[in-house]
Order: C-alpha cells, then structure tokens, then sequence
C-alpha cells in the first residue's frame, strides 16, 4: 500500500526527482538495475520522463503530485491511497491528474482510495463512495447511490456535484432530462433528448 499526501512538499525531499522516486525501492533492498528501470517506468507512467536530474522544489505544484506518484509507483503497490489529490491545482491539471489516477486503476491493476471534499471529481473517479462523519462510515454507495440521496447530502453539508445541479434545474424548466453526474453522461443525456 501507498500513500500520497495532500501537499507533496510534505513528501518529496530528494535533491532530485531521479533520487526521490528511487528512495522507495532502495529501502526495499532492490538491486541498482531493478530500481533504475522502475524508477523510469514510474516517470514515464506519471508523464514525466526527461525530469530525472531536475529539483523537485523548482517545479509546478501538479509536477510535485506527480513525482511524489512516481515514488509510491516504483514500489509496485498493491493500494494507492491519495489525500485529497486535486488540491492546489488548477483546472487543466487537475483533470490530468484525474486521468492519471483513473489509469493507474484500469491499465496498472492498483485500487486506488480517494479521500476528497472535492464533490464533482467524485463520480470521476469513484465506482464506490464512502461517506465519513467523526470517524464513522455514515453512507456507503455507488455515487448514483449517494448522490441520490437528498438527506444524506443535507446531512453531511455536502451538495451535488455541479453536473447533476444543472440536470435538476433543466428538470425544473420542465426538460425531461435525467440526473447525471459526469459531463459525459450529461452530455449523452441531452443528446438523447435533442435527438
């Protein structure tokens, strides 16, 4: 299992990027070949392959997040658990890191557990949502399960993801439209409707 931190300065402290993604493996125990081609497997995983000698402190906010999944990567684990991962970024790289972490679940094979207030990345990213309150699991779901739950919402002080928002406010004006939660159900949706 690994854990990625919601701020990567909290994690990466290597001179470089090279070094920092290698510290995993080594403390491993593992041969310098093995860490030298799981160090470049995890760069090029993340996108940053031609970034190995640079300083991690020189580089974007996005970057960091991505050295700091290179790290955990090299160590092949099993579970990825991200801290609140879109933090700090701005739109554009937010859906890349989105993309990324989707990846790693599909094509990689590793679970990856989401902690996030970040409601419109939810449906994103998740096949199940858990709900915590005080350290307790007070609703547990798919999002469409979740998400369809008015007092559940209201009860957490959370609120639907900004997609969904704007398919009620259609079903409002009288649009025979379905709730959806992603842009690309949204958008399959209306073209059902406009079709």
């Amino acid at each position: 299992m690994g854990l990625v931190f919601q701020d990567p300065d909290d994690q990466i402290f290597a001179p470089t990027v090279k070094q920092d993604v290698a510290f995993g493996p080594m403390n491993l125990g593992l041969g310098l070949e093995e860490i030298e081609k799981r160090v470049s497997e995890s760069l090029e995983t993340v996108r940053l392959t031609g970034f190995e000698e640079r300083a991690p402190h020189h580089l974007s906010t996005g970057e960091k997040k991505k050295v700091a999944i290179a790290g955990i990567l090299a160590m092949k684990p099993e579970v990825l658990v991200l801290d609140e991962p879109t933090a700090g970024l701005d739109p554009g790289g937010a859906m890349r890191l989105i993309k990324l972490i989707n990846g790693m679940n599909r094509y990689l094979g590793i679970t990856t557990i989401v902690s996030t207030h970040e409601v419109d990345i939810v449906p994103m990213l998740a096949d199940r949502v858990c709900i915590m309150s005080m350290g307790k699991i007070i609703g547990d779901g798919t999002p469409l399960e979740i998400f369809s739950s008015p007092e559940l919402i209201k009860k957490t002080h959370l609120r639907l993801p900004m997609v969904a928002q704007l398919m009620e406010m259609l079903q409002e004006e009288g649009v025979p439209v379905g709730v959806k939660f992603t842009l690309e159900e949204a958008r399959d949706e209306l073209l059902r409707i406009v079709k």
